[in-house]
């Protein structure tokens, strides 16, 4: 039984430079539709099931009667080993190279890595190769995949002597985010408390907990939750922090910030609660009394000392409501005016 190997390079050209074939192969020209996603051959009889690997893992079986192998997303930069093989039969390998690299490998970005962060961010960082020109500069691309919440990201190198390769990177968002600690809310008496937290994330929807409780001065022990909320009898004061990460997922978050409650005020605690109340309403009784006292001043001084009413100006007054009439001196002239009789009685 012979085991057959063909390799099958990309070329600028066509896309395939295929090594000398045996015509009795059952399956030739091997290649890549990237449009499709696909990689695809012609039959040659009979065959049975064919099954599709990538750099020796196992993705897929081929669909369409054994015509072409689908696959979800394709890589746009990284050189990667594409091949096929049969489930019965005579042992069979044919493969190919994609995509084609071009330039310098040494001069490609470094160490890509992006992370969702704050439900809304997503940043990515990576390193200048360590054989980059001077000049080089880096751009950032990411496109939507069929997939739902899946990006493809891709960092391209440009410079003006040299041609820079790309590299690229497909990310499921839910498994690079990054989640924040939750803040925690308690409503507590001394019989129980009650604490509650708010996830923030678009891409994640189940999470799993650990919830760090410590009593007073007894040791801190830690509960493990799915849900978002945990009751504690006879609280007492404790101290509570929390971390979370997504379901299924194996990245916890940092532990958030301890958080102080006090469910227990104690005697002393209490009697000065009580002693506060007291003052307060002691307090506004002091506000409300002198309230009063003033309102009686001012009814008082109101009644000794009466505002003075309005004293009428005669002169004001009677020129505000007489009529002026002006005098034109071309008409003066004597008037007749009657005379009484006046008689007189006697001289003293």
């Amino acid at each position: 039984m012979a085991l057959v190997w063909l390799t099958v390079f990309l070329t600028s050209v066509s896309g395939l430079l295929q090594s000398e074939e045996d015509p009795n192969l059952p399956i030739k020209n091997l290649r890549m539709e990237p449009g499709e996603r696909r990689l695809t051959w012609d039959l040659h009889g009979n065959v049975p099931e064919i099954l599709c690997f990538i750099n020796s893992k196992l993705i897929t079986k081929a669909t369409d009667n054994n015509h072409y192998c689908q696959f979800h997303v394709l890589p746009l930069c990284e050189l990667k080993n594409f091949t096929i093989s049969l489930t019965k039969g005579p042992p069979f390998l044919m493969g190919i190279q994609y995509p084609l690299q071009e330039g310098n490998p040494g001069a490609a970005a470094q160490r890509l890595d992006c992370w969702v962060h704050d439900a809304d961010f997503l940043t990515c960082s990576w390193e200048v190769g360590r054989e980059a020109p001077s000049d080089v500069q880096y751009h950032l691309y990411r496109q939507e995949l069929r997939l739902p919440k899946q990006l493809q990201i891709l960092v391209r190198g440009t410079s003006h002597g040299a041609t820079i390769p790309c590299v690229d990177r497909s990310v499921e968002l839910s498994e690079i985010e990054r989640l924040s600690s939750p803040n925690i809310t308690a409503t507590c008496n001394k019989s129980y408390s009650m604490m509650e937290w708010k996830v923030s994330s678009h891409v994640n929807l189940r999470f799993e907990y650990e919830l760090q409780i410590q009593k007073g001065s007894n040791p801190a022990y830690t509960e493990k939750l799915q849900e978002n909320f945990f009751q504690i009898h006879n609280p007492g004061n404790y101290m509570a922090r929390l971390k979370v990460k997504g379901f299924f997922r194996n990245t916890w978050s940092e532990w958030s910030a301890p958080q102080y409650f006090v469910c227990d005020l104690g005697e002393d605690s209490q009697q000065l609660n009580c002693l506060l109340t007291v003052l307060v309403l002691l307090g506004t009784l002091l506000v409300l009394g002198l309230a009063v006292v003033l309102c009686g001043r001012y009814s008082v001084l109101q009644k000794l000392f009466p505002p003075i009413p309005h004293m009428k100006d005669p002169i004001t007054d009677n020129l505000q409501s007489s009529k002026l009439v002006a005098w034109e001196a071309s008409r003066a002239s004597w008037e007749d005016c009657p005379v009484a009789e006046v008689q007189v009685l006697g001289e003293t």
